[in-house]
């Protein structure tokens, strides 16, 4: 629900209040990092905070971006609009020309020339009309000249000031771009430090080990749904792999090369490129979609008769708590949020609660 009404607010924004409040909140967790450094903390919750950093300004930088083409459109269309009052302006302009000459070939008439001039009083009558005609088609389209030089005027001061909002658009996104890119390289730094060092490296196991019992809490804790379209889909060996890519991790025991230390994979690791799109592997609903520290941004879906599916380490999610989805629906894109230094997909099924091969469920492809 509270979700819900944060979208709403957020829509409710404007274009300028959205960046406003990007901006503060990136400024406020940039800040926090900053007071982080030095200090003894937890493994985790430093990668969490570097995660939310580098989320923020990839949120920013789509705003800037969304702005910016914004900006674009708008002044395109306020040129395209310049052009056409410009090219009336030139038209009436043209009118009023031609009635000087006339008026200075043959004078002005004046309304009592027209009556002695007439043949009859109604032929008076209809020659002053006639005139009057002519007078106030005059005065219209002097009135018109003067509407359209000072909306041409209006229309030109307001492109030049898109223009310049433009150009401080562009230069504040290639400016974010370049600090996303030193803060991906941060977090990469930090991680490479983390895992040279045994006791930082077996710090980061434990909080792991930490992080896998609060998962399986979270998990326990979930209020269960009637939902169970996506029960047969297992049963059946009908599930999908939720991502094109490599698997590069198996269910099961792992030794970490370098320590000999033994771990456990309660799911399988996919390799794929970043923002590839990850698809739920069977119908589902949706009961978890947000930020879990150790493994970043995650998404977790019910299916049914016991049946639960993790994607973990996402870049980006796209579903919301208690929606529908149905096999092949996109629910994120493939991340490095969490302890990966490189993107992939970690996917895990559970049964009752309990980590299952998710192999053994697929079906043909």
């Amino acid at each position: 629900m509270l979700f819900i009404v944060l979208l709403l607010v957020a829509q409710a924004l404007s274009p300028q209040e959205r960046l406003n409040q990007l901006r503060q909140e990136l400024k406020e967790q940039r800040k926090k990092v900053e007071e982080l450094k030095g200090k003894e903390t937890s493994v985790l919750r430093n990668i969490d905070e570097l995660d939310r950093e580098i989320s923020l300004t990839n949120k920013l930088v789509k705003e800037l971006k969304k702005q910016e083409d914004n900006l674009t459109e708008e002044s395109v269309y306020i040129e395209n609009l310049i052009a056409k009052l410009d090219t009336r302006l030139r038209e009436k302009k043209e009118i009023l020309k031609k009635r000087v000459v006339e008026i200075y070939k043959y004078g002005e008439l004046h309304p009592l020339a027209i009556v002695l001039l007439s043949y009859s009083f109604s032929d008076a009558i209809k020659r002053l009309k006639y005139l009057s005609l002519i007078a106030e088609q005059d005065r219209r389209v002097l009135t018109e000249i003067e509407t359209l030089k000072s909306r041409l005027d209006q229309q030109r001061t307001l492109l030049q000031q898109k223009l310049a909002d433009l150009e401080k658009i562009r230069d504040e996104a290639e400016a974010e771009e370049v600090n996303l890119k030193l803060e991906r390289e941060k977090k990469k730094s930090y991680l490479t430090k983390v895992k040279g060092k045994r006791k930082k490296a077996e710090k980061m196991a434990r909080e792991m080990k930490k992080a896998e019992k609060d998962l399986e809490k979270l998990i326990a804790s979930l209020q269960k749904t009637q939902y169970k379209k996506g029960e047969e889909y297992f049963k059946n060996k009908r599930v999908k792999l939720p991502v094109k890519g490599r698997v590069i991790s198996r269910f099961g025991p792992r030794r970490d090369s370098k320590y000999g230390t033994i771990t456990r994979n309660n799911g399988i690791d996919i390799s794929a490129h970043i923002g590839e799109p990850v698809k739920v592997v069977a119908p589902g609903k949706v009961v978890f979609a947000d930020h879990f520290l150790g493994y970043g941004k995650l998404v977790i879906i019910e299916h049914g008769g016991g049946y639960i599916t993790l994607y973990a380490h996402l870049s980006a999610i796209s579903v919301e708590l208690g929606q529908e989805v149905q096999q092949g629906d996109v629910i994120g894109l493939v991340g490095d949020t969490g302890t990966i230094n490189k993107p992939l997909l970690h996917f895990e099924v559970r049964r009752r609660g309990k980590p299952v091969d998710p192999m053994r469920y697929l079906g043909k492809v």
